[in-house]
Formats: structure tokens, sequence, C-alpha cells
């Protein structure tokens, strides 16, 4: 009698606790949107009727000290600076803090800057929440080489693609996702790049970031995640490579898992820029994590998206393509996940942009969507068109690139978690010359309809 007591009360303390993890996981922000999609568990969702955005941009204003307007080719990450800032929520005075990358007058680097907006129209300089002009830069200026550095994975460019709050630390630990470029292959400068993705963490809400380290795989703080199966040449080479343009999401569990998933760009160098390039990597968050001390963990495992399961490693692996098929007739690149909580479904969206011109002798491009169930099957849906978002894609005035009206577009929705959507809510874009050319910093508005 006394064994089966012990072995009913063990039960139960495993049960509770169980409960409780799973409580304490639903009332994180991140995971504040899985609850409200929470239909899902039952295989139920809304389904998309349409989807469209605004045909006319929203103009923004923000601080003249970007060198030029010099906006680089990255997503925008756009964080409620409430939950993580510490003490009283003050969302009337800064409810946003946006990171993008930037140059900045003073360095002339490229790098990461933060601003701070209450409208999402008006953005100014952080520097009254303590943040300098550029958080974070690489070691060099873009077009110049560095003996010191040429064997550093992030020696010419370092600009942020996503920044997020790690939900198994304390508020205000931040995971940068940026893309890291070096241009000098055995110390010759050139256009083309080798590409990874690159990983640092800030424990003060963004204000300071590691410094630059010289190594090809940095440190335990400042070093690249996800590298390409296909080595850096050792001399210059004629086409773009490795792993790029990287964007991240935090998803958790019902258990209280926590998952970092980053979905970038792969430049193979045979064919340039497939047209099925989007990939997907993903890492635990905080299952190895015992209190480092200031908020800082072990470097992530993070494993990529290949042939049906998360079975690369992250340096070095293979991958495949997370869409069987699209008709997007073009290069698929630009990517975003997002959770929308309305929906219960995962949202991945892009730039379909043309590869080749229309019977008119136009060249177009446009944001796709696809939906999934899950991030862990990857079970996306054929991608479909973004009315409303399709745009001239022709050769830039004086410049070898492309001018669109739509590079990395990145979707929030006011009040919404960081990372979640909702119906409604606003894209944030680049437009202008994607190399060569100023461009700006723009918003629309988008609407989703569901079926009755």
């Amino acid at each position: 009698m006394v064994a089966i007591r012990s072995w009913t009360c063990f039960v139960l303390v495993c049960v509770l606790g169980l409960i409780a993890a799973i409580s304490a996981a639903a009332q994180s922000p991140q995971a504040a949107g899985l609850a409200q999609g929470s239909a899902t568990s039952f295989g139920r969702h809304l389904k998309i009727k349409s989807f469209s955005v605004a045909t006319t941009d929203n103009v923004l204003s923000y601080p003249s000290y970007f060198t030029g307007l010099d906006l680089p080719d990255e997503h925008s990450s756009l964080l409620p600076l409430w939950p993580w800032a510490g003490g009283a929520p003050d969302r009337g005075r800064t409810p946003y803090l946006l990171f993008t990358s930037s140059k900045v007058t003073a360095s002339g680097m490229d790098g990461t800057v933060a601003l701070e907006t209450t409208d999402l129209t008006n953005f100014f300089p952080a520097t009254a929440l303590g943040y300098a002009e550029q958080v974070m830069s690489a070691p060099v200026v873009f077009n110049t080489c560095d003996g010191t550095h040429d064997l550093e994975f992030d020696e010419n460019y370092a600009g942020a693609g996503s920044v997020l709050q790690d939900p198994t630390l304390p508020p205000g630990n931040l995971i940068m996702l940026y893309e890291a470029e070096n241009h000098c292959p055995g110390g010759t400068h050139q256009e083309n790049f080798y590409a990874t993705v690159g990983f640092a963490r800030s424990s003060d809400n963004g204000r300071t970031w590691p410094a630059p380290v010289n190594s090809e795989f940095g440190n335990f703080a400042r070093h690249p995640v996800l590298k390409a199966s296909v080595d850096e040449p050792a001399t210059t080479f004629p086409v773009a490579l490795g792993d790029a343009i990287p964007s991240g999401f935090v998803d958790i569990s019902a258990l209280g898992e926590a998952y970092l998933y980053v979905t970038y760009t792969y430049h193979d160098g045979e064919t340039g820029d497939p047209g099925l390039s989007i990939r997907v990597a993903r890492a635990r968050l905080g299952n190895i994590y015992r209190g480092f001390g200031n908020g800082w963990a072990p470097p992530l495992q993070f494993w990529k998206w290949y042939n049906g399961g998360f079975t690369q490693p992250g340096i070095g692996g293979l991958d495949s393509a997370v869409f069987p098929s699209t008709q997007c007739l073009g290069v698929t690149r630009m990517s975003e996940i997002t959770r929308n909580d309305d929906l219960g479904l995962y949202m991945l969206i892009f730039v379909c942009s043309p590869s080749s011109v229309t019977s008119t002798g136009e060249r177009m491009a446009a944001w796709y969507y696809s939906t999934a169930t899950s991030l862990e099957l990857q079970d996306w849906t054929a991608p479909q068109p973004i009315a409303g978002s399709e745009s001239a894609f022709p050769s830039c005035p004086s410049s070898s690139g492309q001018v669109f009206d739509g590079f990395y577009p990145s979707f929030i929705s006011p009040g919404a978690p960081a990372g979640h959507t909702r119906l409604t809510g606003l894209a944030f874009f680049l437009n202008g010359c994607d190399t060569g050319q100023p461009r700006a910093l723009s918003s629309r508005s988008f609407t989703i309809t569901v079926e009755p």
C-alpha cells in the first residue's frame, strides 16, 4: 500500500509539473500568440480568402546621420520596448525599438543602428535610452581590406537581419542574427562576397554587443552559426557565395521548449541564386544554459533543414529548399517567418524577383506568402502572391543592380508580440536600388481576410 501511494504521488507531481511548465510557457510574450491560435491543437485554423497590401507607401522620417541614407540589404526588427525595458510599462513614450542595418556618418562602416518610435512613422536616435548611433559594426570599412582581419568571417559587413529576445533568459537578453560578409579573398577586395550568418548576444537590451574577433570562426560571443557547404575560395571568385539574408523567429512549443528558427538565402556559386533558394535552420534555446553569469549562454548548435528534417549541421552542412515548388517565376529570397495569431498559422513571406521579362517587355517583382501548421515539419503550402505588392523591377539608372519598391519586407501588427502578426498591420521594407544608390525605409498597411 505504501509503494502504491508513493507511485501515485510521484505521477501526480510529474503531471502537476508538466502543467506548470506548459502554463509558464504560455504566459511568455513569445508564446502568447500560440495561446491565441490554439485552435491548431485540434487541427483547425482559419483559411485565407485574400492577402493584400496598400499600393501607396507611407513616408517615414528618420535621422539624417545615415551616410547618404545608406540602408543596406537586410530586414528590420521592431521590438515592443516595454516588456524588456524593466520597470513600469511606458507605452506612450517609446513603444518600439527599431534595429536596422545602416552606416553612420561618424564611422562610415556598415553595421547596425537602434532607433525609437512612438507612432511607427517618426523614428529618432535611441541615444536618450543609452544607445550609441551605431551599436555594432564590422571591423573595417566595406570597400577596404585589412591584413589583420582578412580571414575574419565578418570583416567587411555586419548587418542585423533580426534582433530577438531570448525567452530562456531574463528580459533584455537579446540575440542578433546578422549577415556577415567577407569581400577580401586572399587580401584582394572584390564586390562579390562570401556570406555566413553571424550570431551575437547582448545582455543590456541591445545597447552593447561583442566587438569583432580576429578569427575565421569568431569566439563564443560573436561567431558564425550557418556556413555553406561551399568553402570560401582563397582567391577572387565571380559570384556571391554562402548563406545570406537571415531572418529569425522564436517558437515556443506546448511543452515550453524554445527554438530559434532562421530563414536565409543560399548562394551556391553554380547557378548564382537558384529559383528555390530559401532555406531554414534551427537551434534549441536554453537547453544547456546553466547560469553563465551576465546573461551569457554557451554557443548554440544549429541544424539545417535537409530532405525532410533538421539533420545537417549549421557549419558546413548541406541544406535543401523548404518549398517543393512555387508559382514564383523567378528568384526567391529575402524571406521572413512570423506567427499569425488570428489564423493560428505560421507565415513565410518573401520576395520573388524575375528571372526574365514579361510578354510586354516589363520586369516585375512581388511579395509572396506561404503558410504552415508546424515549423518542425516545415509543411509549407504552395506560395501565393500578395495582392498589391507587385512593382516594376528595372535596372538602376547609374549602377548595377535593380530598383524595387519592396526589398526585405518585415511584417508587424501593433500590439502583438514581437514576431507575431494579426489580420492587419504594417510591412516595413526598403525602396530603391539594391546596390550603389541611396534608398528609403518605407511601410505599407496589410490586410488579411478569411473565409467565413
